[in-house]
């Protein structure tokens, strides 16, 4: 239940309409308090006019004056905010060309963006409900006050708001930044998926091939097509302690299924009717692959990012070096991990789910196979790509990671040979390739 209420907030996150809307209700309660406030104030014999002298400032003259304050305070936000959005709009098409359709949604999610936006409307809104409020057209204006002075805050905030948003737009174009809070959603995932201590009462690492879980077993169909979101494991084993089964998932978050495929069996006995809907409400299924529990999701963001900088049309190999580096440091984060838990045990010991976790090789393949297939003509690229590799050879240390690496070296010398034309950077490319495995082998 905790994980679909995380993807329900990262849904909301990742909407344009979220923020906005909670900023112009909070504008009409706002509105509303302002105004029963002043209300309650004028009633008071310390506030009647002329009482205070210190406060006649934050008096209007008048009812037509607070209006016509009102009106413009209006006015002009709206005329802003439409601003603001063709703004938004002119980033997130710049966003789509240059750096790839995938990250758009990295700018949608921007909360800077979206409070922008919220606070013109809010105060749009707020400006428009106080001055629908305001009875009467002639005479002093003893009533309103603290209403009408909060929306001019409201309206110097917007101010400093406008300022704000310029100077983060042209910030958030910028690819190194792009990159770095790719990166940093990276590493989070990292950290929810792969943790720094293995922790043994949430399930241990097995090899899944070695697993005897019985000859009788029935298929969990598809419930639809689509990407895998979520994998709510606490879930699942809940239902195997329930059934009395143990469930074994085939697929992983941020892979494809099939409305004709299966997502896992079910092994021992077990009523399918009954098990089946409840094993696939356990799984998220949607339109668009998420950043929750996939982390090939940041990969592939980077990835997208190296491959255009890679492009006759952009060349710009330092954008592609830096989202090498930034690969890199993440696959060596994941190797000095221990290795995620796939196999997780009920309350009596008993194993109840069989999950499916991402091999190193698989990582390494999702991380730079696009990026070598579009720059493994460039000597200069893949001198660094294998320089890079070479820092990532000093923290491989389970046996069939090194075996991983290993024989991806071994295809990039093999591309090497085929679309490296200078033979001075073969030969350079080749000693490094060559001393790389020498480590491995060590």
């Amino acid at each position: 239940m905790k994980k679909h209420f995380l993807h329900l907030y990262e849904k909301l996150r990742s909407s344009f309409w979220s923020v906005p809307l909670i900023m112009i209700l909070s504008a009409l309660l706002l509105a509303y308090m302002m105004r029963q406030l002043d209300a309650l104030l004028s009633a008071l014999p310390l506030f009647e006019t002329g009482q205070i002298t210190t406060l006649d400032w934050l008096h209007m003259r008048d009812v037509n004056s607070a209006r016509a304050l009102l009106s413009v305070i209006a006015g002009s936000t709206i005329t802003v905010a439409g601003t603001v959005f063709s703004i938004t709009v002119v980033a997130l098409t710049l966003a789509s060309n240059q750096f790839g359709p995938h990250l758009v949604r990295n700018f949608i999610r921007d909360r800077s963006t979206q409070s922008s936006l919220g606070i013109f409307l809010s105060t749009y809104v707020y400006a428009l409900v106080t001055m629908r409020s305001i009875e009467g057209t002639t005479g002093d204006i003893t009533t309103y006050g603290f209403a009408i002075q909060i929306a001019l805050l409201l309206t110097l905030i917007s101010i400093g708001y406008l300022v704000y948003f310029i100077h983060n737009v042209a910030q958030s174009i910028q690819v190194d930044n792009i990159a770095h809070q790719i990166n940093l959603e990276f590493h989070q995932a990292i950290d929810r998926e792969y943790p720094s201590s293995a922790e043994s009462d949430k399930g241990e690492h097995f090899d899944t091939e070695r697993l005897e879980l019985g000859a009788s077993w029935i298929a969990v169909p598809t419930p639809r097509g689509g990407y895998v979101q979520i994998i709510d494991r606490e879930k699942i084993i809940a239902i195997a302690e329930k059934f009395n089964c143990c469930v074994q998932i085939s697929c992983h978050p941020g892979s494809y299924v099939h409305n004709w495929g299966q997502i896992g069996r079910i092994y021992q006995n077990a009523d399918p009717e009954k098990i089946i809907p409840q094993v696939q409400s356990a799984l998220q299924i949607g339109a668009l692959p998420t950043a929750e529990q996939d982390i090939v999701f940041s990969m592939r963001q980077l990835s997208q990012i190296a491959v255009r900088a890679l492009s006759p049309g952009i060349n710009d190999p330092f954008t592609a070096y830096s989202c090498v580096d930034r690969l890199i440091e993440g696959l060596g984060t994941v190797l000095q991990r221990p290795e995620p838990a796939n196999c997780f045990t009920g309350s009596a010991g008993a194993l109840r789910l069989v999950s499916c976790k991402l091999e190193f090789a698989q990582l390494l393949d999702a991380s730079l196979d696009e990026i070598v297939e579009h720059g493994r003509a460039n000597g200069v690229f893949m001198r660094h790509l294998l320089n890079a590799l070479g820092h990532l050879a000093e923290v491989c240390q389970r046996q069939k990671d090194k075996a991983a690496l290993f024989n991806y070296l071994e295809r990039l010398a093999n591309d090497i040979e085929t679309f490296i034309k200078s033979e001075t950077d073969s030969n350079q490319i080749q000693e490094i390739i060559s001393a790389i495995q020498k480590k491995l082998t060590v």
